[in-house]
């Protein structure tokens, strides 16, 4: 058998506050949508690494007493501020050095007006972190890598005198292309000089042929902390020679890293391109990629080798897009694989850029492509 259940009515009197409340909810103006502009890459950042530093810069050109057709700059960073990563302040008596070696035919500029365009930004970032910045322009032969780099190292090795505020003692080299290639060469006979003995940091920028280290172990002081970095839309060298020389290197996983920095398009107007000549400020946009790809990769870099912080710095961190979304992320690893487009851009030169070149005296290590 059921039951039944009677039901009292509410009384009116004890809606009216739920009434009333409803009535002011209704009467409050609407909440304003969130305005959307375009969608836009990260700026530099403010703070931290990949910040532009603090210290201004007073550039000095000499004709390089090795070659009277080069010229050396020197950039002495000024100012009083506590200089980031480097450690002390900018007007230091003493300021560790950053060597930075420019590509094929790309001395061209600095050779006839002394600073550097091409490479102005990175020269700009490197100094106002608190380094004493060494630009030397050199002789590009595509046909001689090993003449090339001797004439390379004997114009880095003539700006000594032009820099006495330089800590050769705490010293980076930082080599795009061609001038990636000659970073081995030249850190070995930095050493072999005495210079980069407190610290020694090197940054390969899509790095071409080695020559002049011969073909086994690229060797270098155990203090030394190296990154080499790749593209991944590099039609010109081939992602496994930076590969190679990273592996080369005689050092433990903690104290080498390989990146690859990766383009991403959302739109026709929100895109980055990592590409060979993202390190040029003439022939590549100040974008995410160097803000985050270098810049701050480099400040890690070097923060690690002089005062021993940062070392465990996440180097695929690219920022993030104006709605919030993560940048995609460089690949950072001690295992890499190769990637990239073919490098056959120059390729009707006699110029491929593939790793298994006969110009490349270390072809041998390359093995074939993991594409």
């Amino acid at each position: 058998m059921g039951s039944t259940t009677s039901h009292r009515r509410r009384p009116l009197l004890a809606l009216f506050p739920v009434l009333l409340a409803a009535l002011a909810l209704a009467l409050l103006p609407a909440p304003a949508a969130q305005a959307r502009g375009p969608l836009v890459p990260p700026a530099q950042p403010r703070t931290g690494l990949g910040a532009a530093g603090p210290c201004g810069v007073a550039a000095q050109t000499h004709v390089n007493p090795a070659d009277p057709a080069q010229k050396i700059t020197i950039y002495n960073p000024t100012g009083r501020a506590a200089a980031p990563f480097t450690g002390g302040h900018c007007d230091d008596a003493r300021r560790p050095v950053a060597v930075v070696v420019h590509g094929l035919l790309a001395g061209i500029d600095g050779q006839l007006l002394g600073p550097s365009v091409l490479y102005a930004d990175l020269i700009r970032h490197l100094t106002s972190t608190g380094n004493v910045v060494v630009f030397a322009t050199w002789p590009t032969n595509p046909y001689d890598f090993g003449g090339s780099f001797v004439q390379a190292d004997r114009a880095v090795a003539a700006a000594q005198r032009f820099a006495p505020r330089g800590d050769f003692s705490r010293l980076g080299i930082v080599g795009h292309s061609m001038g990636g290639a000659a970073t081995p060469h030249l850190a070995q006979q930095a050493v072999a000089r005495g210079w980069g003995e407190q610290a020694l940091w090197l940054f390969q920028l899509a790095p071409a042929f080695a020559a002049n280290v011969g073909t086994g172990p690229l060797t270098v002081p155990p203090h030394t902390r190296v990154v080499v970095q790749n593209y991944s839309d590099d039609v010109i060298l081939d992602t496994r020679i930076g590969i190679e020389q990273f592996e080369a290197y005689s050092l433990p996983a903690t104290h080498k890293q390989h990146v690859l920095v990766r383009s991403e398009s959302r739109g026709p107007l929100a895109s980055l391109s990592a590409t060979h000549l993202s390190p040029s400020s003439v022939l590549a946009p100040e974008d995410a990629i160097r803000f985050f790809g270098i810049y701050r990769i480099g400040d890690a870099l070097q923060a690690c080798a002089l005062t021993g912080r940062h070392c465990t710095a996440d180097l695929s961190y690219m920022g993030r897009w104006s709605d919030g979304r993560p940048v995609r992320r460089a690949l950072s690893t001690d295992r890499p694989v190769d990637a990239g487009p073919p490098a056959k851009a120059f390729a009707v030169f006699g110029l491929e850029g593939e790793c298994d070149n006969r110009a490349n005296e270390r072809r041998a290590n390359c093995g074939p492509s993991r594409r």
